[in-house]
């Protein structure tokens, strides 16, 4: 994130107007939403079908090439903004598949009473390498430049590799013959549009990572454009609202017992906006620093209890299709955002898009607390079906 987003940066700069910069970062942005949006569902069926392992392993040794090959065109001075939407895209569509197959690992490892916490640890393992990452990179960036950034996220796939090579394999949970992949993909969506509690869940998802989400991959434009500060300062954001995610993950792990889950959900949803807005209003690192925190925090909260909600609602032979659905809302809605939030900013001021979006996410957040019942009222006693057939679609209400 730290590499991509101080590329986009420089190729504005080279292209003679740093004005650019949100643009670039949210055409950046779309090339990772488009296979996302496109795919996602197909690769949620694909995954509900086959070893998760196997697709773990295909998907991060494909990451691991593709990286590789754009760090070498950003250190060699071969980068532009249309080689690197096409990196991107393509390790995108790799994602797309490790997403839902590492999100539906956990229904099957983990009892359902400890599935909240198995989140929030597995948020913690993710997110703290959140603190440590912009730090270092804060520092690498100047002798090694974001080619040698982009080098280093390479070979951090390997140790990924061999953790998941060395997992037992994880077939198929269910062994219902199935008409297709296109009669896959409808029965998720179905039950998706059915279910009033998951439907909600996708309602506020979606208007968060579209609306508010974006602050954080903006954050370079920000920094550059309003703050009129450089990479050291961006490696500080980044930083602290790592140390943010990490609080908000280590919350997650340790509030497995809270009952009253969707109203929680929707707490952090309300407060992720609030937060937004803060950001946006602030002129000095100090300031940006403390909103981007609480921000940070009140993310990894919403998400770690959405993924908490659909994991523990959701029938298992179902799962793969409802986790890439989700992976829509994170790796699609969020870039999309980024893509139009950011060309919005290039006009009137990556601030005032902060300030604006996070107000619009708040509302959506409210009107749910008014009229999403089924979810604030969710506690941890519902259960998902035990099993559902290809054709019908079980409605836990």
């Amino acid at each position: 994130m730290f590499g991509l987003g101080w590329l986009a940066v420089e190729l504005a700069v080279d292209d003679g107007d740093v004005g650019r910069a949100p643009l670039y970062i949210g055409l950046v942005g779309l090339a990772r939403a488009m296979p996302a949006i496109a795919l996602a569902l197909v690769a949620g069926a694909v995954v509900d079908r086959s070893d998760r392992r196997r697709v773990m392993l295909l998907s991060q040794g494909t990451s691991m090439a593709l990286t590789a090959g754009l760090a070498v065109l950003a250190a060699t001075g071969h980068a532009s903004i249309g080689l690197v939407m096409l990196f991107t895209a393509l390790i995108g569509l790799s994602t797309s598949f490790d997403g839902p197959a590492r999100q539906s690992m956990l229904s099957i490892i983990v009892p359902p009473r400890d599935i909240m916490s198995a989140v929030g640890l597995q948020s913690v393992a993710s997110h703290g390498t959140g603190i440590v990452g912009p730090a270092i990179a804060g520092i690498l960036i100047g002798p090694v430049g974001v080619g040698g950034l982009l080098f280093a996220n390479a070979f951090g796939y390997l140790p990924v590799m061999l953790a998941v090579r060395l997992m037992a394999p994880m077939p198929p949970v269910s062994k219902t013959a199935s008409e297709g992949l296109v009669t896959d993909v409808r029965e998720g969506l179905r039950y998706i549009a059915h279910d009033p509690v998951v439907r909600w869940t996708f309602v506020v998802g979606m208007s968060l990572s579209f609306l508010a989400r974006p602050y954080l991959n903006l954050l370079p434009a920000f920094v550059a454009n309003h703050l009129m500060m450089g990479p050291s300062s961006l490696s500080l954001l980044l930083t602290v609202n790592g140390v943010g995610a990490l609080g908000g993950a280590i919350a997650v792990a340790s509030v497995s017992a809270v009952a009253r889950r969707g109203a929680l959900l929707l707490g952090a949803a309300t407060m992720t906006g609030a937060c937004v807005i803060v950001l946006g209003l602030q002129n000095d690192l100090v300031g940006a620093a403390a909103a981007a925190t609480v921000a940070g925090t009140s993310v990894l909260l919403y998400m770690g209890v959405q993924s908490t909600i659909l994991q523990t609602t959701t029938p298992d032979a179902l799962l793969g299709r409802v986790m890439s659905a989700q992976m829509i809302m994170w790796m699609g809605a969020m870039p999309l955002g980024q893509l139009v939030l950011g060309a919005i900013g290039s006009f009137v001021g990556i601030e005032l898009v902060y300030v604006a979006g996070g107000a619009a996410a708040t509302m959506v957040a409210l009107l749910a607390l008014r009229f999403a019942g089924p979810l604030r009222r969710l506690n941890a006693s519902r259960a998902a079906p035990l099993d559902v057939g290809a054709g019908e679609i079980a409605v836990a209400r």
